[in-house]
């Protein structure tokens, strides 16, 4: 396996991350057997980011105790039989050094190591059937996936996805001012002349495959890539129903856009024209220096490239087959961009650079014709290079794999201006300048979050899970940062920096949304006449001016006769925490609100909201505490 384990403490450390699961696998005998949900697991680590399984280890409400299994190696033969079955597992994915038998303080446990599979193998699913037997990882959980997930795993297999042959399109659907345009942009981009550039429309179309030829059937027409990059509104809306493209440019504090650009109809839609528009608004207030090249001014840097090749990315690796949008999202300090789809490849390797497996390899291609994107496997390793280029914190990269989308956030924010490593340095002194990268990354954090999880510092770097550990365990041994809470819910701060608790002082001075009482929480808004006596009649008032304004606010969902969508829900939170103006709200105020019951507001919007840091908890060290509260992340 890729990690030492010698003793329960090195376990009891990789569980802070998600890719663990402990099971007893004991047996009905006590002798040991593979547990039958292991094989869940491994689906679900196959098909989401890989994972480690150690059977043998008892898990009981977060705590770790060593069983041992008395017949390990019986075991082991029994896994590697069923990886080979068909019947069992749609396929192995393990090598020999993926499962080993380790002893611990006397105890024998089994160590298995399951690497995330390619796409080309996913669904990986179990017991022979892919629509009943296919899994994926949410948190801690073994999730079955849906009949739509499993057949979008099997639609990734194909290698391209934008070369289909769109029946029934044809030249009649570009737009003429786009494909002019275009031509124009290749033109300066090829300065020594180019074949292309002799052909008319429909030949420089064909090659730069905007249309192409079935040589097998004789069929031929615009392509998927030539309608998505050139197509009018009318016929983008016709072959791609669910297609739309967003971008909103929001204020400090402003819940709502102050600009926005979607597809209205009132311009072609297509994502030529949304990059050349919204590339413009991303970079119009990035300040230059003065640079020559070759005597010419340059006006471009490496902020801009960051840009230029995560908006490109962002374009040319689309699921836009998907019921989910593109949304682009700039903020005064750091800017979103989302695309249906995960990743074709870890983010791991992504950030690393030489291997790149595009979903629409022709869009990339069209962008790269006219100099706007990198070559295949060096766009992502750029916008960190560029990045750090321009001192900012590293790029915030990752998958949402609940509901299948990519994101990634530029910070432009200084990492380390002059005042945090004087600050670093006044607490540590040379201790701080002798620690590696990972180390230095994390105390930087510590100082401009405040407080932060193992999973935080995994979003910043492209270091493995495992080196986190190791680097968060080793500053905290040696006293240059503290760990609070176990397990998922462990937060790492400075000595000096207190955390709030239910318990401690810091806690017990949040302040929460006042709950209304029963009148006020019946959304008719008939409120008792009589006040209860311990709150005088100011607080109520005040008390019943916010909940009116939170239940506006909530009204359209609540009162949404079909289903809302994921996107106005996360969005509505937003905006009843924003209202709420700083003070924390709890699961059943916003239950009551959209009228959503709470264990669905908790697992589907307010944790995954905290994950990705749009939400900060009252207390962090506490998850499950039954007074949580949620605030938008200062």
């Amino acid at each position: 396996m890729s990690q030492n384990i010698s003793q329960l403490s090195d376990i009891d450390l990789l569980k802070e991350s998600a890719e663990v699961e402990c099971k007893l696998a004991s047996g009905r005998d006590g002798q040991g057997a593979v547990p039958d949900d292991m094989w869940q697991t491994y689906s679900a680590f196959a098909n989401t980011s890989g994972g480690k399984i150690f059977l043998g280890v008892r898990e009981r409400k977060g705590k770790l105790s060593l069983e041992g299994i008395k017949t390990p190696a019986k075991l082991v033969k029994n896994i590697w039989d069923s990886l080979n079955n068909p019947q069992k597992v749609s396929g192995n994915l393990l090598k020999e050094s993926d499962v080993s038998i380790e002893c611990i303080q006397g105890n024998q446990i089994i160590c298995i190591n399951v690497p995330r599979s390619s796409r080309h193998d996913r669904p990986v699913y179990i017991n022979g059937n892919p629509l009943t037997g296919s899994y994926i990882r949410r948190y801690e959980a073994d999730q079955k996936c849906s009949s739509e997930q499993v057949q979008r795993m099997l639609a990734e297999r194909q290698d391209a996805r934008d070369n289909k042959i769109l029946q029934g399109f044809g030249v009649d659907d570009v737009d003429d001012e786009s494909l002019r345009i275009y031509r124009q942009m290749f033109k300066d981009a090829k300065p020594q002349g180019h074949p292309f550039l002799e052909q008319d429309d429909l030949g420089f179309l064909r090659s730069i495959k905007a249309w192409r030829k079935d040589r097998q059937t004789g069929e031929e027409g615009l392509t998927l890539a030539g309608l998505l990059m050139f197509g009018t509104w009318d016929a983008l809306q016709e072959a791609l129903p669910n297609y739309f493209l967003d971008y909103q440019e929001k204020g400090e504090g402003e819940a709502r856009w102050i600009d926005r650009v979607f597809c209205d109809g009132s311009w072609t839609g297509n994502i030529f024209d949304f990059y050349r528009k919204i590339y413009r608004k991303l970079t119009s207030d990035l300040k230059l220096s003065f640079t020559l090249k070759d005597g010419q001014r340059v006006d471009q840097n490496p902020a801009h490239e960051a840009i230029r090749e995560a908006l490109v990315n962002t374009l040319a690796h689309a699921d836009y087959l998907s019921d989910s949008q593109i949304l682009v999202e700039k903020y005064p300090d750091y800017i979103r961009f989302r695309n249906p789809g995960l990743m074709r490849v870890p983010v791991k390797d992504a950030i690393a650079g030489g291997e790149s497996i595009c979903r629409n390899p022709a869009i990339h291609q069209m962008f790269l014709n006219i100099g706007l994107s990198e070559k295949a496997g060096s766009g992502v390793p750029k916008i960190y290079s560029n990045c750090r280029l321009q001192n900012w914190q590293p790029p915030n990269l990752f998958e949402r794999y609940d509901i299948e989308q990519t994101i990634l956030e530029l910070r432009m924010v200084n990492l380390i201006p002059e005042e945090i490593t004087a600050k670093l340095v006044s607490l540590f002194g040379d201790k701080y300048q002798r620690l590696n990268e990972i180390k230095k990354l994390i105390l930087q954090t510590a100082i401009t979050e405040n407080w932060f999880t193992h999973e935080r510092i995994c979003l910043l770097t492209s270091a493995n899970g495992r080196e986190v550990t190791l680097a968060l365990s080793s500053l905290v041994s040696n006293g240059m940062l503290v760990g609070s809470g176990e397990h998922k819910s462990k937060v790492y701060h400075l000595a000096d920096e207190v955390v709030p608790t239910p318990e401690n002082e810091s806690g017990q001075k949040i302040e929460f949304v006042a709950s209304p009482k029963e009148g006020q929480l019946s959304l008719t808004l008939d409120l008792a006449p009589d006040i209860t006596p311990d709150i005088t009649p100011d607080i109520a008032k005040a008390n019943e001016d916010l909940w009116k304004q939170l239940v506006g606010i909530s009204e359209p969902i609540r009162k949404n006769s079909g289903r809302p969508s994921k996107a106005d829900v996360r969005q509505t939170i937003v905006n009843l925490c924003m209202e709420a103006n700083g003070k924390y709200m709890k699961v059943r105020h916003f239950s009551e609100l959209l009228d959503i019951k709470p264990d669905t507001i908790r697992k589907n919007y307010l944790t995954p909201m905290v994950k990705e840091q749009i939400l900060q908890l009252a207390y962090p060290t506490a998850t499950r505490h039954p007074d949580q509260g949620y605030a938008i992340k200062e």
